[in-house]
């Protein structure tokens, strides 16, 4: 008897989730494709904990390809919602930088704007991994890109 409830006191521990406090910092990355260009993609990412549903943070999205290079530098806001207790969440994104390209399009600078939308997965209270859906829309140098971060993961510094 007593191995089953702790079996079963274990299982409820790991269903519950400590949100980041305010103050706190994360960092984090993805990894991903670009489409329109095809581009492989790696985003790194670092966050200030505004709530513990909100934060305000740098967006860096870099995609590589033979025929060149597409990079972003944006600042972003990031709202996760849902029970602060729940594994898995919706988050949405929003950010305003400079998008840089070479070989890519006529244009080499651009106005950055981003918006998307994922799910995060609270593996435990320092580590969420997840997978998010970015519009970039980065006139002149090109209207819109779809951005995949297949896998993100971030964690508490």
């Amino acid at each position: 008897m007593m191995k089953k409830l702790l079996i079963v006191g274990w299982f409820l521990s790991r269903l519950s989730f400590a949100a980041p406090a305010t103050g706190d910092w994360l960092g984090g990355g993805g990894f991903g494709l670009t489409l329109g260009p095809t581009l492989v993609m790696l985003s790194p990412q670092l966050e200030y904990v505004y709530k513990p549903d909100v934060t305000f943070g740098s967006l860096v999205q870099m995609g590589f390809a033979g025929d060149g290079v597409l990079f972003t530098v944006s600042g972003t806001y990031r709202r996760v919602l849902g029970d602060e207790k729940a594994k898995v969440r919706p988050t949405f994104e929003g950010g305003l930088g400079l998008a840089l390209a070479s070989n890519l399009y006529a244009s080499s600078v651009g106005v950055h704007i981003l918006a998307g939308g994922g799910i995060e997965y609270v593996y435990d209270k320092n580590l969420t991994l997840g997978s998010m859906l970015r519009l970039n829309f980065a006139p002149p140098l090109k209207s819109l890109f779809v951005s995949w971060p297949m896998i993100i993961a971030r964690f508490k510094l």
